[in-house]
């Protein structure tokens, strides 16, 4: 019989929440306790044991899923690799360089998986259009535009003392709502050789951007453009427009929704479904399809002792892409 993964949630925000929800949905895993230090505990996570440390936990546990805010990833992940436990953590994998090295370091050291929720890699048709890229099916890609205008009320912004700081959240919608798809941009296109950005704060009273643009030039020649945004009433699903030497294609909210690439037909059948979430205008999560896909690989690769589908190492990319971004203002 298939050994059932048992999992310590650290963190009890709102992902919190849902990954007890993806977890519930996979035969071979279970969520046996929770790591938080807020005295008030939701009451998805209630009926759960609760610990204020890894240090603490005193029952038996085989992996953590990380929940925590993002500039504190590498605390958990650190701590719970050095017990031997196997780390799940929600992207961005962390805030800085030297925080992710060290996540890396611990998770090599003591032979333990370290895997990153950065799932719209594998989510509706974007495997499809990065194995068109890489066999250069779709011709000589020459401009990719981005854009990820979501919007964020100031309630969100006022939940929690962290959000909208750079000494936790590492910034605005950037490393917040938009690394999903600057992970993904770096996985079709790779890194750029250069970036200028400008950003402001418009809407919010916040010390980081809840606006901005980035400007991306690649080895290749190709262009690229990244809006990203929490100032963007009502919110609108991400977008990914590409420009090849043999037409376009664009994805919406991960969906091919418009095609034409000379002399290849449209290899998807999908239509966008209104269910999937979008992050345009709110960060909680009612289907959790693509969060139980991550589960299950990682899983996997405990019990194979394969390689997760989104490693440290390949999640460190979009942290250090938002970083140049960050770091290349006009």
């Amino acid at each position: 019989m298939t050994k059932t993964i048992k999992f310590v949630i650290v963190g009890s925000g709102n992902i919190a929440s849902t990954y007890l929800s993806a977890v519930n949905n996979i035969s071979k895993a279970e969520v046996v306790g929770v790591v938080s230090r807020k005295s008030e505990k939701p009451k998805a996570l209630n009926h759960l044991p609760f610990f204020k440390s890894i240090s603490e936990v005193t029952i038996d546990f085989n992996a953590v899923i990380i929940c925590t805010p993002n500039g504190l990833h590498h605390i958990s992940a650190v701590e719970a690799a050095n017990k031997g436990k196997h780390v799940l953590c929600e992207k961005p994998i962390d805030i800085t360089l030297e925080a992710i090295d060290k996540m890396i370091e611990a998770s090599k050291k003591n032979d333990v998986k370290l895997g990153v929720a950065y799932q719209r890699r594998y989510s509706s048709d974007n495997p499809i259009v990065k194995k068109m890229i890489d066999s250069g099916e779709l011709g000589r890609v020459f401009s990719v535009d981005l854009s990820v205008k979501n919007y964020r009320d100031d309630a969100y912004y006022d939940s929690a003392p962290y959000r909208g700081t750079y000494k936790i959240d590492g910034g605005g919608p950037f490393i917040q709502q938009a690394c999903h798809y600057i992970d993904l941009y770096y996985w079709f296109f790779g890194k750029p050789k250069k970036l200028v950005s400008q950003l402001g704060t418009f809407v919010h009273d916040i010390e980081v951007e809840d606006h901005g643009a980035a400007i991306c030039l690649h080895d290749s020649g190709m262009i690229g453009t990244i809006t990203a945004s929490t100032a963007t009433k009502p919110g609108f699903p991400a977008k990914m427009e590409i420009y090849t030497s043999k037409g376009y294609l664009i994805l919406d909210n991960d969906v091919i929704t418009h095609w034409d690439i000379e002399g290849v037909e449209n290899p998807t059948a999908q239509t966008p479904n209104e269910n999937t979430h979008t992050g345009a205008a709110t960060a909680a999560v009612a289907d959790t399809t693509n969060h139980e896909m991550i589960l299950n690989d990682f899983i996997a690769a405990i019990q194979t002792g394969g390689d997760c589908l989104i490693s440290g190492e390949s999640a460190r990319n979009a942290t250090e892409m938002i970083l140049e971004i960050y770091n290349s203002q006009f």
